[in-house]
């Protein structure tokens, strides 16, 4: 009896002892955890180069860097399979923008209720070298046989997928992302994002770039992971005026765009927790294209910018450049040849309007041809009127007689090679007189239009040879003679800002390697 009774006390102690340890190991085990974390996340102040050497940054610092999956784009074809929510949906739009104006081939699918595919080889090799769902849920809630389809489609053939998650009112606060060890906290409001500099996909983004202030929107999802596979490319501080989902777990920064390394299931992902309107997802976005295809579907970082400033010594008194305006011209044009190689305005003039203004703008006028060679000049026509208005070549060449005479007489280069008609008038559709004029008169090898074949949407728009005369695409940065006054911009001075940044004169640049602006 007592033999029994003193091993149960020693059963006890025995069992109070592992208990005491095991609780002791949760306890050690928890604070280097933790600390462990806060290293992972640790943010350090550092002074941003270039334009944001008087911003504070908070790069995010791995404890641990890890590599990504090597991608091998020999075994596809550069196409993309772009799956949609509907046909006009708004991301789904914008995402096709962008293929196209790159001229990167894609294949766009409605996504369908089931989530079937279309065949994703032929003969042996893979048609997509990237797949892109508008919404990630729908790929995520996929049969089981299809994902599997997709899913090994993707690791055979080294295949990435890119996925967006745009909450809305009735998103619920969280989500686990079926088969990924992935948490989406959603209708979140966000702040102060940072691009991480240690992210592998950045190409065309720089870093570490601070974007202060809000983030447009409420409707922001951030990204909580619990794997080694997965790295912050975007990371935002929450706004304090809103609460966030009760969840959420605390942290510094929260990830709003992610890379899936392919350390967990052999597949690269990309996933952002909104549309494109942001102008830093749009910049990832193309970055992550580039990166995904193993450069296959990729721009070149060279920009060739032309920027003509039309109609000068036109318009109405109260209107035209004064002494002032020229001296802004070309402290803005040496302030943009720091960042642009040999950057120069290219000025159209039409010399019937020269002297027409008040006393002031006389005189811009006159600093104008005082600094003659401190731009480029061509031919806008001596009166401004429209080529296709004359019916036949002797009119228009006298006209350009009188405009070169003009130039002639002021010291105005002649030889450029390059002219531009008043309003795009007999480029497209052609009026032969004008072309045979140009050429007589000028000697024109070069002008460009808008017009061809259409004028919207920007990104069709082509070149075209006619009677030996190139005809290259021009674009269109929303300021014209009539919207010469910010404050006065059609639509409120908003416009041309969201144009600006994210807008369409920001994908134009971005998006076209050599750009023509008027």
């Amino acid at each position: 009896m007592n033999l029994i009774v003193k091993l149960r006390r020693s059963f006890r102690t025995l069992v109070i002892l592992l208990a005491t340890f095991c609780l002791a190991s949760i306890i050690i085990s928890a604070y280097y955890l933790y600390t462990g974390y806060k290293q992972e996340m640790a943010l350090v102040e550092t002074t941003a180069e270039a334009a944001c050497e008087d911003l504070k940054l908070l790069p995010y610092r791995s404890l641990e860097l890890k590599t990504a999956k090597p991608i091998d784009p020999s075994k596809t074809d550069p196409t993309v399979l772009l799956f949609v929510e509907s046909q006009y949906s708004q991301l789904g739009q914008d995402i096709i923008a962008i293929l196209e104006s790159s001229r990167f081939q894609y294949h766009m699918v409605i996504t369908p209720a089931k989530g079937d595919i279309p065949p994703l080889t032929d003969n042996g090799r893979g048609k997509y070298t990237i797949v892109i769902y508008e919404n990630i849920l729908k790929y995520a809630s996929m049969d089981s046989w299809n994902r599997e389809l997709l899913e090994k489609y993707c690791v055979e053939y080294s295949v990435s997928i890119i996925g967006f998650h745009k909450a809305n009112e009735n998103s619920s606060p969280s989500t686990k992302l079926k088969g990924l060890p992935l948490h989406l906290y959603n209708n979140v409001a966000l702040k102060d994002c940072v691009v991480n500099p240690q992210s592998p996909l950045l190409r065309i983004t720089k870093a570490p770039r601070v974007e202060k202030g809000p983030l447009p929107g409420e409707d922001w999802t951030v990204f909580q992971f619990n794997h080694s596979t997965y790295q912050p490319v975007l990371l935002t501080e929450l706004q304090t005026s809103r609460p966030p989902p009760a969840a959420l777990p605390r942290a510094a920064l929260y990830a709003t765009v992610i890379q899936d390394l392919g350390l967990h299931d052999g597949i690269q992902r990309v996933l952002f927790g909104n549309n494109l309107t942001f102008w830093l997802h749009k910049l990832i976005f193309i970055d992550a294209i580039s990166f995904l295809s193993g450069k296959k579907l990729t721009l070149s970082l060279d920009r060739y910018i032309l920027v003509d400033i039309d109609d000068i010594f036109v318009g109405k008194e109260g209107t035209r450049m004064n002494i002032n305006d020229v001296k802004a011209l070309l402290e803005t044009q040496n302030l943009l040849r720091t960042q642009v190689a040999n950057f120069t305005f290219n000025l159209g003039f039409s010399g019937k309007f020269y002297h027409t203004g008040t006393e002031e703008e006389d005189e811009g006028d006159d600093l104008l041809l005082r600094s003659v060679d401190e731009f480029w000049w061509f031919p806008h026509m001596w009166s401004h009127m429209q080529p296709h208005l004359f019916h036949n070549e002797s009119s228009l060449v006298e006209q350009m007689i009188l405009n070169k005479e003009f130039a002639i007489e002021h010291g105005i280069p002649t030889g450029m090679g390059y002219a531009v008609a008043p309003h795009h008038s007999g480029v497209y559709p052609v009026h032969i007189q004008l072309y045979e004029a140009w050429k007589k008169v000028w000697h024109i090898r070069v002008t460009s239009t808008e017009e061809y074949p259409h004028l919207k949407p920007a990104r069709y728009r082509r070149g075209f040879i006619h009677n030996g005369i190139m005809v290259l695409p021009r674009q269109t940065c929303g300021l014209f003679t009539h919207t010469i006054f910010y404050k006065e911009y059609p639509g409120g001075p908003q416009e041309l800002d969201k144009s600006i940044r994210g807008g369409e004169l920001f994908l134009t640049i971005l998006l076209n390697p050599v750009g023509i602006f008027f």
